[in-house]
């Protein structure tokens, strides 16, 4: 520790500084030590140096300020009587993993050298130290904070580039697996662009749910992809005219399984798998494949459940006509709570209203 004598000799040699450029200006520093004095030399030296500089002889105190404001380093005392420097540091960690540290003692030993450095301490500083100890160690950390910056901006830029790539190639799969799926629903008589159609309000539904970008996006993805699964079902059996047998019954059911199963491969695809796999399950627990029920049945599987129901009824399928939007709306109010989440049904209720109060005001404008 520095006697008053010591700190008067250091606060001499701050004219002595006046030709050490290793400072980088506008550095943040904060500085922790219970010795007082030791506080106002070190802030004298480095305001010469144009660094910004706040002081705490206390723990508390240290912490009160990173709440109030951001550092670039803290020169931290290991001995502030209640707790060590390296607990401090620890805790100061927490609230910012950018800070980085020097730890300062006066009796280094290397147990507490190998601590500080398992803790995220980029220097180690021994007492009694000269100015340009302190010089040179702020140097050294801002050169590492550099690095590490340049690290993260090269990883940053890595990682947009390598998600540019992912995005490209899940695009160029979806559209891919788009175009098996209008093949399938050529071959199912009644459905051709039913899967744009349901993606389309599955989206609308996701926004109304106020879902994030992300989350909308996959479930419109995941929308278009639905039935994909149909495509190893017979075409026998999609176009059949009248009623299925059991047998047939199961093996159409199965498409939600086989839809999976192709699309398993395609890590692209991962977060879609849960919504195409259990869209046929029903809130009461009474759908397929697991008979999931209530929320255990992820929310972009309920969404779609609505959006196909919708669409289906909307359609001409080879064993009944298309029914008329009112009917649609009707069968979906009558199941909300049953096989439908009630939630679904009434945001995409209530979407549907707006819409045709914007349709009734365009024809009286």
């Amino acid at each position: 520790m520095h006697s008053p004598v010591e700190c008067a000799r250091l606060s001499a040699l701050v004219s002595g500084t006046q030709g050490i450029t290793m400072v980088k200006k506008a550095t943040r520093i904060l500085l922790v030590d219970d010795e007082v004095n030791i506080l106002h030399v070190l802030t004298d030296i480095l305001r010469e140096m144009d660094c910004y500089v706040r002081t705490a002889n206390r723990p508390e105190e240290a912490l009160r300020l990173m709440n109030e404001e951001s550092f670039d380093i803290a020169f931290v005392d290991n001995f502030l009587g209640s707790i060590e420097g390296i607990q401090l540091i620890e805790q100061m960690g927490r609230m910012d993993p950018d800070l980085h540290y020097v730890l300062m003692t006066g009796n280094p030993n290397i147990d507490l050298a190998i601590a500080s450095l398992k803790k995220g301490v980029a220097d180690f500083l021994r007492k009694p130290f000269r100015i340009e100890d302190i010089l040179i160690s702020i140097d050294h950390v801002n050169r590492k904070r550099e690095l590490e910056q340049q690290r993260k901006e090269l990883m940053s830029v890595l990682e947009l580039k390598v998600q540019e790539k992912t995005d490209e190639l899940k695009q160029i799969y979806l559209s891919v697996l788009v175009t098996l799926s209008r093949t399938v629903e050529k071959k199912d008589l009644g459905t051709y662009g039913h899967s744009m159609r349901v993606s389309h309000i599955s989206g609308r539904i996701a926004q109304g749910l106020a879902l994030s970008a992300q989350e909308v996006d996959d479930v419109k993805a995941a929308s278009l992809l639905h039935d994909i699964g149909k495509i190893g079902i017979s075409d026998c059996i999609l176009a059949k005219q009248g009623p299925l047998t059991e047998e047939e019954s199961g093996i159409v059911r199965s498409h939600t399984r086989k839809g999976v199963e192709i699309l398993q491969p395609l890590k692209q695809f991962e977060a879609l798998l849960p919504a195409i796999l259990y869209h046929h399950e029903r809130y009461d627990g009474s759908g397929y494949p697991a008979g999931l029920s209530g929320d255990v049945v992820p929310l972009s599987a309920r969404i779609i459940a609505v959006a196909d129901t919708y669409d289906a009824i909307l359609s001409d399928r080879p064993y009944r006509p298309a029914a008329t939007h009112d009917k649609a709306m009707q069968e979906l109010r009558a199941w909300s709570g049953k096989q439908f989440d009630a939630r679904v049904v009434s945001v995409f209720d209530r979407i549907m209203h707006e819409e045709e109060d914007k349709a009734a005001l365009a024809r009286t404008a």
